[in-house]
């Protein structure tokens, strides 16, 4: 039993509560605009101290940088060894810039977007730039744009400007841009001709400033263009057109340490400075390493980075913050990765080929994985690697721990500096990655590796989904319309389906798969056939007066999430209390489905909670997830972690979700005291609709500080059943029941 699912701890309060059912109301929902991406100024401002200076100067207000305390007993709190790799492979390309610098252009592509209409995170970042002692040899070119509204009286929200950078003032060079895209990657390559031309030198730095999500999604989100974002092949473009080679490239934005992106960036730049995980709000502090390299314009690219990342660490406040920053030597890359990724992606492929998915599905599902609720499927590729555990796998970990010359991390654990995008939470951007790995010529076996992973359990969820059984339908187990699937099917069954199925495929992968072999289909529908979960075994009987499930030790090792969904039935629906992952088994190994009228509660209050991810390592665990509702009338996600050092829990902060637009939130809002918070929920109708962010209880005004427990409901319409999430992603359902009966 050792391998199965951890189940998280409750912590109960003894207090017990009444769902509030807010009947023939189910639009009031709809009465907010759900989304974080409006312009609208709300009540949480993280503090500005801003004026103008003669001149009309952005201030120079001083902050100071905060103490870093490095008295943390916790060890999973900040890793680092403080310690930067200087060895370079012997294989490793010459550097494009060489030793010796005595001139430095650092361009900052300063796409404001809502984190500065919002928050003047932007102003914020310009006033720590001032701060920094510039000199002749130091020239910090900067465009603004992308923001609706800028919250300082120099910088206009109606078109993009540039600007330089000088001691205690920001030197306008050109004040009318035009309103243009700043994710079009044109745009990016005029403000890189612009600042080379103009301000020439021995070594040019870039720095993207916004927000990020990675080699799916891309760099970018501009108020003004907001459809769109600007891919890691289109800025690769944009610094071929550009024409310049950079010492380093550096994305101030979420989850751009990837490898594709690193892959992308080679041809143009020596290092790549990026976080794996999404960045707090306030992002880079500029001051020290911009004085340092003013200081000496020759400064070593990696103790030049190494202030900037131990500063990124030390300005954090907050002791929830999670955060991670490492600097990567594109230049060894170049030399050592080829091999070694072509060696470890043909391993992938024939591992799955000799019917050992669930080996690749066991790596994959318990790599460390940023940003898991959006479900972008980037994971740490040093975790992934070591937990294939093949020699292969365990050579190409070798070369990322090489090639990641420094990096930090503060409340993560497995962030080891580069991740890597392999599908399995979402399957429906692989058409997309594809082609990314065609224009960023990535190895064709790496790209190989995913299309074999994914077709393969892309077949165990189309053949899933046509096993007839209620089991994978939420509202047919709910009203108990509870049948059995096909009672037995074969390979020659599972064959016919799988071919038959181009629609199907499609739809899974976003689009027209040109890709998919449809060759090695027999030899898929021979391992599903041999690796998959019967749902007509999930039979709930009663054993001692108690229900419980009963699987082979062979069926359990395929299940690899276990949730408790909670529902109160209001007549005409099920108000959907979410799912998380509680559950016992006997002595027997038996799962136990039974249930004790508790739920997850914020305040006392019953909210919805989904459970995003679990990481478990020897005797240690974190569970994550979150709370969906309206903080002042905006939707968030409050993130919630439970660790086994914390097994009461902990609220992290709120996360605004975008609407329209595939881009991650730049860090955690703040709930304080005074904030309003509407918690929300899913609601199923008897006929199968649903309805999302719908109230669950009254606005809550917050007083003090947030405190997670369980409490006892008292409404007699609590509905409860499991779910069961196999190695393909397939979700099944056991018998629903009801508590009072």
């Amino acid at each position: 039993m050792s391998n199965r699912p951890k189940s998280r701890e409750k912590n109960y309060s003894g207090k017990s509560t009444d769902v509030y059912v807010r009947k023939n109301n189910r639009s009031a929902s709809n009465q907010i605009i759900k989304g974080g991406s409006g312009i609208g100024i709300i009540g949480i401002i993280i503090f500005i101290l801003f004026s103008l200076l003669n001149g009309g100067n952005v201030s120079t207000t001083t902050n100071d940088l905060p103490t870093y305390n490095q008295s943390l007993n916790d060890s999973y709190a900040v890793i680092n060894d403080n310690k930067v790799n200087h060895e370079v492979s012997d294989l490793a390309r010459k550097k494009y810039t060489v030793s010796g610098s005595e001139s430095v252009t650092v361009m900052v592509y300063m796409l404001g977007s809502d984190l500065e209409t919002r928050y003047g995170m932007a102003t914020r970042d310009l006033n720590e730039m001032l701060h920094a002692t510039i000199g002749d040899n130091l020239n910090i070119v900067v465009e603004t744009g992308g923001a609706k509204q800028w919250q300082n009286s120099v910088i206009s929200n109606s078109t993009n400007q540039r600007y330089l950078v000088t001691n205690k003032q920001l030197l306008p060079l050109d004040k009318n841009v035009g309103l243009k895209n700043m994710t079009d990657p044109d745009s990016l390559s005029d403000f890189i001709k612009f600042s080379a031309s103009n301000y020439p030198a021995d070594r040019y730095i870039l720095v993207m400033w916004d927000h990020g999500a990675g080699s799916v999604n891309g760099f970018g989100y501009d108020e003004h263009f907001p459809n769109n974002t600007m891919s890691i092949d289109e800025i690769a473009g944009a610094l071929k057109k550009g024409g310049v080679k950079f010492d380093i490239v550096g994305f101030d934005a979420c989850l751009m340490a990837t490898l594709e992106n690193a892959i992308a960036l080679e041809p143009y730049a020596d290092y790549l400075l990026a976080s794996e995980e999404v960045e707090p709000g306030t992002g880079w502090y500029y001051t020290n390493w911009l004085t340092s390299l003013n200081n000496n314009p020759a400064i070593s690219s990696l103790d030049l980075a190494k202030t900037l990342i131990d500063d990124y660490i030390a300005s954090s406040n907050s002791s929830r913050e999670q955060l991670t920053l490492s600097i990567t030597d594109l230049a060894e890359l170049n030399g050592t990765l080829k091999d070694s990724l072509k060696d470890f992606s043909i391993n992938i492929s024939e591992t799955l080929k000799s019917d050992r998915f669930k080996e690749i599905s066991d790596a994959r599902s318990t790599a460390k994985e940023f940003s898991k609720a959006s479900r972008l499927d980037q994971i740490d590729l040093y975790d992934f690697a070591i937990k294939v555990n093949t020699q292969e796998s365990i050579n190409l970990a070798n070369v990322i721990k090489s090639a990641v010359k420094y990096n930090r991390s503060k409340n993560i654990s497995n962030a080891n500096g580069l991740s890597i995008y392999f599908p399995y939470s979402s399957l429906n951007k692989m058409n997309s990655m594809v082609q990314i790995y065609e224009n960023i010529d990535i190895d064709e076996n790496y790209s190989d590796a995913i299309k074999s992973f994914a077709t393969l359990t892309s077949s165990g969820q189309i053949v899933s989904d046509n096993s007839g059984s209620s089991a994978t339908s939420l509202i047919d187990t709910l009203l108990g319309n509870y049948y059995e699937g096909t009672s037995s099917v074969n390979t020659n069954d599972i064959f016919s389906l799988l071919t038959d199925s181009n629609d199907a495929f499609s739809g899974i992968f976003g689009g027209n798969s040109d890709w998919l072999n449809s060759d090695s289909l027999m030899d898929i529908a021979q391992i599903i056939g041999r690796n998959r979960v019967d749902s007509n075994n999930f039979v709930v009987t009663n054993l001692n007066g108690q229900k419980v499930l009963s699987l082979s030790e062979e069926e359990w090792s395929l299940i690899k999430d276990i949730e408790l969904n909670v529902f109160v039935d209001d007549g005409e629906g099920f108000i959907d209390l979410g799912l998380d992952n509680v559950f016992e088994f006997n002595d027997k190994g038996d799962l136990i489905v039974e249930y004790d009228s508790s739920w997850l509660a914020l305040n006392d209050n019953i909210v919805a909670y989904y459970m995003v991810s679990s990481e478990v390592s020897d005797n240690y665990y974190k569970i994550s997830g979150y709370i969906p509702a309206y903080l002042n009338g905006e939707y968030v996600q409050i993130m919630v972690e439970f660790t086994s050092d914390d097994k009461d829990g902990k609220v992290l902060g709120a996360k605004y979700v975008y609407d329209n637009v595939e881009q991650e939130a730049k860090g955690l809002v703040e709930i304080k005291s005074g904030d309003v918070l509407r918690f929300v929920c899913n609601y199923h109708s008897y006929d199968g609709s649903m309805t999302e962010a719908y109230p669950l209880n009254e606005d809550y005004t917050v007083s003090g500080d947030l405190v997670l427990s369980n409490i006892y409901i008292n409404n007699p319409d609590l509905v409860y059943s499991y779910r069961l999430t196999d190695i393909y992603n397939n979700r099944y359902w056991l018998e629903a029941f009801r508590v009072n009966k």
